[in-house]
């Protein structure tokens, strides 16, 4: 689920003894790697944060996934997480659909990922929002590649589609925040579609179950002025051995003007910074 949020980390340390058999004993077979995994996740936040801002409105949001893994490493996944339609018109749930493939190259340690994520919303609709004549999909289409070594990884990724259904009707200059103190300068200015980000991500585990993360990024909004922002997010997870896992993170981004006090898209919702510093809880389990 915007798989960098969305899925659980579940790290864990086991120590156990060596045990030394006799000359004539028959040590067990090595375990075949299995053709198929199916790893799987639930998981609670205090608030879900997508690149820097709110994607539910400041509350709590439910989320899971589950994946479909080829030793290969062919993968396919779906994921899901509550939102809020103040920020999401018309949405109330994501639904994410990905795929790729990710291995590493040979005797080098270096991994690598490739893929594509398609983020659905199925009530979700511009014409549900305070711009109720503009019909338009919230669903995107984003593919995505990316490099890790040990501890370290760098992503990137390009939108195939609109980003998040932005247009010059919705979110054009002068429209899309009217609360902002440069609401004639900041907006769409054409066709978001193409629109990037590029992110580097460190996880290390400093104590046995206790992992330190950190990542800092920055989304680019194709053909709009005003609307890029930078993010960044530190924290640290604790794993527990029957696979539960808790987090606290620091959250934080370069905030432009336009999406400080952002009125609600579904006009009940009142006003909030999507994008402002805070901290937020994860508690999750995987299987």
């Amino acid at each position: 689920m915007r798989k960098s949020l969305l899925s659980i980390a579940v790290l864990s340390a086991l120590a156990l003894p060596t045990i030394s058999f006799a000359a004539d004993a028959v040590a067990p077979a090595a375990e075949a790697t299995p053709e198929w995994t199916v790893p799987m996740n639930v998981g609670f936040v205090s608030d879900y944060i997508f690149r820097g801002q709110s994607q539910s409105w400041g509350k709590p949001s439910v989320q899971g996934g589950i994946e479909l893994d080829h030793k290969s490493g062919l993968y396919a996944g779906l994921a899901f997480a509550t939102v809020s339609a103040n920020w999401l018109p018309g949405a109330s749930y994501e639904t994410d659909i990905y795929g790729g493939f990710r291995n590493s190259f040979a005797d080098t340690g270096v991994g690598y990922d490739v893929g594509g994520i398609y983020y659905a919303y199925p009530s979700g609709d511009w014409n549900k929002s305070i711009f109720p004549s503009n019909k338009n999909s919230l669903n995107t289409f984003e593919v995505y590649a990316a490099l890790s070594y040990k501890f370290l990884s760098v992503k990137a990724g390009r939108t195939l589609t609109e980003y998040f259904g932005w247009n010059l009707n919705n979110s054009g200059v002068g429209v899309f925040n009217t609360n902002a103190p440069d609401s004639g300068a900041s907006g769409v200015t054409g066709n978001t579609k193409g629109s990037y980000f590029y992110e580097a991500n460190a996880a290390y585990e400093v104590l046995p179950t206790w992992t330190v993360s950190g990542q800092l990024g920055r989304q680019i909004i194709a053909e709009s002025t005003g609307l890029d922002w930078t993010y960044y997010k530190l924290g640290m997870t604790k794993a527990f051995a029957n696979s539960w896992s808790v987090g606290g993170f620091y959250s934080g981004t370069s905030e432009p003007s336009a999406y400080k006090n952002f009125s609600s898209l579904s006009n009940s919702g009142g006003m909030s910074n999507v994008a402002k510093d805070q901290v937020f809880l994860t508690i999750g389990k995987s299987f």
